[in-house]
C-alpha cells in the first residue's frame, strides 16, 4: 500500500499527463521525456496499485474505470500544490477585499465565514457592503457578491450558490402556556405571524391548501433579520431556512414548528469577476465560501 514515503510522484506527473492527453507521446513532450519513459512510469504505477489504468480501443488509449479515478485525485492534488505555492508570499495577499451579502444573510451565517476566513488570511483587508434582496444591479466596486435572487452578470460570473425551504420557527418559551399545541398549520394563526417584507407567509398558507383567517395578527419587519430577532424574544413566528436558523435551533433560542417546508422564493447567487481577471483574494475566499457550503 502507497503512503506519502513511498508515493511515486514521477509516475505519477507521468498518468497525469498520459491520462490528459491519452497520448503518451504529448505527455513526455509536457514532461522533456520519451515515449518510452512514460510508457515505463505508467506500467511501474499500474504493477504499484495493481490495477489497470489505461487500455487500448481502436488503437487508441483510453482510461479505465480505475484510471478515471485516480486521474480525478491526482489532477486535484497537483492543482492544490500549485495553489499552495502562490499563497507563500504574505505580500501576495496583502490588499482589500469587498464583500457583498444582505443583512440577513451576513448576520446569521455569512459573518462566521468571513470571520474564519480572515483567521486564516490576516493580511486580507476585509471590508463588507450590504445587497438588498432581489437587488439586480451589484456595484463594481463589490469583488464577491452572496445574493439573493440572481443578479445582473454583466461582463461577471454569475453562479447558483444553494436553493433552500422555509419553515415555521419560534422561542420555545412563547408555547409555554399555550392553549392549543401546533400540530398543523393552522394552529400557526393563534401567534402573531412576523412577516419580512416577502410574500412568505402568503405562500405558506397556499401551499398548505388553507387561507389565512383575517383575524391573525401581524407585524411587519423590513428584513428576515429582523423577523428572527422579533421570533427569539417571543413576539411571534417567523419564516427562515436552516442557514439563517441553524445556530438559533442548536443552542435552543428558537425551535422549529411542524415538519413541513416549502422552497425559498429565491436562491443564493454568487457573483465575481470572470476566472481570467479575478484577484487572488477574491478567488481564495470564493472557494473558501463554497467549501462551507459543502
Amino acid at each position: 500500500m502507497l503512503d506519502r514515503r513511498t508515493l511515486p510522484l514521477s509516475a505519477l506527473r507521468a498518468f497525469e499527463r498520459t491520462g490528459h492527453h491519452l497520448n503518451m507521446g504529448k505527455a513526455g513532450d509536457d514532461l522533456g521525456v520519451t515515449h518510452g519513459a512514460i510508457s515505463h512510469q505508467v506500467r511501474a504505477l499500474e504493477k504499484e496499485l495493481g490495477v489497470k489504468l489505461f487500455i487500448r480501443a481502436n488503437n487508441r488509449l483510453q482510461l479505465t474505470d480505475s484510471g478515471l479515478r485516480l486521474l480525478k485525485a491526482v489532477s486535484e492534488g497537483f492543482d492544490r500544490i500549485l495553489d499552495g505555492t502562490q499563497y507563500l508570499d504574505p505580500d501576495s495577499l496583502s490588499g482589500n477585499l469587498v464583500i457583498g451579502c444582505t443583512q440577513t444573510a451576513g448576520a446569521n451565517w455569512l459573518a462566521q465565514i468571513i470571520g474564519d476566513f480572515h483567521q486564516e488570511y490576516p493580511q486580507i483587508t476585509i471590508r463588507t457592503v450590504e445587497i438588498k434582496p432581489e437587488q439586480r444591479e451589484i456595484p463594481r466596486e463589490v469583488d464577491v457578491a452572496i445574493c439573493y435572487g440572481e443578479p445582473i452578470a454583466d461582463d461577471r460570473r454569475v453562479e447558483k450558490l444553494i436553493s433552500q425551504q422555509i419553515f415555521p420557527v419560534c422561542s420555545p418559551r412563547m408555547l409555554h402556556g399555550a392553549e392549543a399545541s401546533v400540530t398543523k398549520p393552522e394552529d400557526l394563526t393563534q401567534f402573531p405571524l412576523l412577516h419580512e417584507g416577502l410574500d412568505n407567509w402568503a405562500r405558506w398558507f397556499t401551499a398548505m391548501n388553507i387561507s389565512m383567517p383575517e383575524h391573525t395578527k401581524t407585524i411587519l419587519f423590513f428584513s428576515t433579520n429582523l423577523a428572527l430577532s422579533a421570533a427569539r424574544h417571543g413576539f411571534g413566528v417567523a419564516l427562515c431556512n436552516r442557514y439563517e436558523a441553524q445556530q438559533d435551533l442548536l443552542e435552543g433560542r428558537l425551535i422549529r414548528l411542524l415538519d413541513t417546508a416549502i422552497p425559498e422564493r429565491n436562491s443564493y447567487y454568487l457573483l465575481a469577476a470572470q476566472t481570467e481577471g479575478q484577484s487572488l483574494r477574491a478567488r481564495l475566499f470564493e472557494e473558501w465560501l463554497k467549501d462551507a457550503f459543502k
